[in-house]
């Protein structure tokens, strides 16, 4: 396995994790709960599908087995695709405005298990000619992994400064990358050739459309993030208002040559 495939995958997860961590702040300056939806779910889009999903199917470029081809099932990897972001988007409208520690605990639920959902659901979606094996307890501990990241992106929400927010979305490609790492050692693979050849497709035939549409979907938000109105101007904080002196009353000035009377006594 390459470095530059941990690279890769680690870029990819880095600017969709940050692409959507900035749409979940421009979702807060919306005046309407529609264009508010709109942001959140592009958002999920980006965290679920882009920074997640096709952050983690990059790795698998570098898995192989020797003596035998990796093939890999639509439908399996069409659900993962499909889960990671509803999750995601289901959990940033549980969590709101409030930021609630009860509501961040079940939205880091709900979302965290999506996430080991579709992190299952691509490991299952491999076959090769044999049989494969996913560790249970593996696989349990990189759900409850996936939760504890979910909390803390879920609790990052509230930065608004676009330098914190670099700093949370490579935290957290870094701990979902990790994660993925974990569950492929997990797996176990064993070949027997006389079992038929595994259906599906190659990893290239699935990976290349979808890293394609992937990367190039992220100008959408992009766009439409430096295109929105008051983007700048609504996150800096109000200036301070300088505190105005009161002007004194002018004195009264006395007529020149008048003399002030003394009391006679």
């Amino acid at each position: 396995m390459g470095t530059w495939v941990l690279g890769l995958s680690l870029g990819v997860a880095v600017t969709g994790a940050l692409v959507g961590l900035i749409c979940i702040r421009q979702s807060t300056l919306s005046v309407t709960a529609k264009f508010r939806m709109v942001w959140l779910t592009a958002a999920a889009m980006c965290i679920g599908a882009i920074g997640t999903h096709l952050g983690t199917s990059v790795t698998l470029l570098g898995v192989g087995v020797s003596g035998g081809t990796i093939h890999y099932d639509l439908l399996r990897r069409g659900a993962a695709l499909v889960l990671t972001p509803v999750a995601v988007l289901a959990a940033l409208l549980i969590v709101g405005r409030t930021h609630k520690l009860s509501r961040l605990a079940v939205g880091a639920l709900v979302m965290g298990l999506g996430l080991g959902g579709g992190n299952y659901f691509v490991l299952s979606a491999l076959e090769v000619q044999g049989t494969i094996s996913i560790n249970p307890a593996i696989a349990v501990g990189c759900t409850v992994l996936a939760v504890v990241v979910a909390f803390g992106l879920l609790y990052a929400m509230r930065l608004r400064a676009t330098i914190a927010l670099s700093g949370v979305a490579v935290l957290y490609a870094a701990a979902i990358v990790g994660t993925h790492y974990l569950a492929l050692s997990g797996l176990s693979v064993r070949l027997d050739p006389a079992m038929p050849q595994p259906g599906g497709q190659d990893l290239f035939t699935v990976f290349i459309p979808i890293f394609a549409i992937g990367v190039m979907s992220l100008a959408i938000p992009i766009t439409a993030v430096l295109v929105a109105p008051d983007r700048a101007g609504r996150l800096q904080p109000e200036p301070k208002k300088s505190k105005q002196r009161r002007p004194r009353a002018p004195q009264q000035s006395r007529p020149t040559g008048s003399r002030r009377r003394e009391p006679v006594g």
